[in-house]
């Protein structure tokens, strides 16, 4: 039966509908279960197989599994003896797991965590192998960079539970070419299908989202006895964050940036004079890149882990001031008292008188 449940007004594609947020599509390993129309995000639920690879890779956790909650099993898996994570015992499959919960379940344990992949090979949604080590050594890297020892590690251990074998051969009879990992549904008793939510008007200004697997990262990262700021991560070697520079010089101070924000990464300081950024909130969806109508939003090559942690950086500074022709406030430059409205009508005027003459 199918768990997954689908939340649009978590999806970035409501704060910003042509965003080019694809990765739940990208990632599924069933052909045609996620597709988009028109901007939304939609599943052919009959189709699903319930791995968690959507929940994995969606920056802003739109996806989630019903009776499987990522980061109650993360507090639980922190607290148990064991370091194994495995289909046949804890997960519906690994590709659930972010890069970022990786990393918390390292550093909270203190230990190597050891990823079961001895049944990627015969499985039906064994394409996840790709995203599942993909994750890994990202994790990995960002671990390296912390000078930690304990790494996320894969091994082909192909556990096997007593018991309950003869239980998931039929379940796998029964299903035809399933998934190995999707065995951990028909151990999971009491659970009800697939329930949609009935969508509500979002106000994307006001109403952000809030990233659990961020949460656990943060959390993880305080207790460490690091120092922080001694530490620079190359940003294209991470997909969960980023670090931002904006042109001053071309920045209209249109507030679309902050405003479209998923998470309040980007936000208004000092009566909306000036553009400040958290990259502890910023979860690399792109979506103020792709809004900016000025192309003055950039990312930088760095990011220092303190900056990331601790910091409210000021991206931008304004001086607004009235157009001396229509009175409406822009950002002045030092250049001119016209705003660019006003430039740009004052232009199209001159062109005007020379295709006159």
């Amino acid at each position: 039966m199918n768990r997954i449940q689908f939340d649009f007004n978590n999806c970035v594609h409501v704060y910003f509908k042509d965003s080019s947020c694809r990765n739940c599509i990208d990632v599924c390993p069933v052909e045609d279960v996620l597709y988009q129309e028109d901007y939304k995000i939609k599943i052919k639920k009959e189709n699903c197989v319930s791995c968690g690879a959507c929940v994995g890779v969606c920056p802003s956790e739109a996806f989630s599994l019903k009776g499987f909650d990522i980061y109650s099993f993360y507090k639980n898996f922190i607290s148990q003896n064991t370091n194994i994570l495995s289909c046949k015992k804890n997960l519906p499959c690994l590709s659930v797991l972010s890069t970022e919960f990786m990393i918390s379940m390292v550093l909270a344990k203190k230990q190597d965590i050891v990823l079961d992949t001895g049944h990627c090979s015969d499985c039906f949604v064994g394409s996840l192998i790709h995203t599942i080590k993909k994750n890994l050594d990202e994790a990995n890297y960002f671990l390296e960079k912390l000078g930690v020892e304990n790494r996320v590690v894969s091994q082909e251990i192909s556990l096997k539970q007593e018991g309950i074998e003869n239980k998931r051969r039929d379940f796998l009879k029964n299903f035809g070419k399933a998934a190995a990992g999707v065995t951990f549904w028909a151990l999971m008793p009491g659970i009800s299908s697939f329930e949609e939510k009935e969508e509500k008007i979002k106000n994307i200004v006001s109403e952000k989202v809030n990233i659990t697997k961020r949460k656990a990262l943060l959390e993880n990262l305080k207790n460490l006895d690091i120092d922080l700021s001694q530490i620079d991560i190359e940003t294209e070697n991470i997909s969960f964050t980023s670090e931002k520079w904006i042109d001053n010089s071309v920045c209209t101070n249109c507030s679309v940036c902050y405003n479209i924000c998923p998470t309040g990464a980007l936000k208004s300081g000092e009566e909306r004079l000036k553009i400040l950024f958290e990259p502890k909130l910023c979860i690399k969806c792109r979506v103020c890149h792709e809004v900016c109508p000025e192309n003055c939003l950039h990312l930088k090559n760095k990011l220092n882990l303190n900056t990331f942690l601790n910091d409210t950086e000021i991206l931008a500074e304004h001086v607004m001031i009235p157009c001396e022709e229509c009175m409406v406030p822009f950002s002045y430059k030092g250049d001119t008292t016209l705003c660019p409205r006003c430039r740009e009508l004052e232009q199209e005027i001159k062109d005007l008188l020379k295709i006159g003459e």
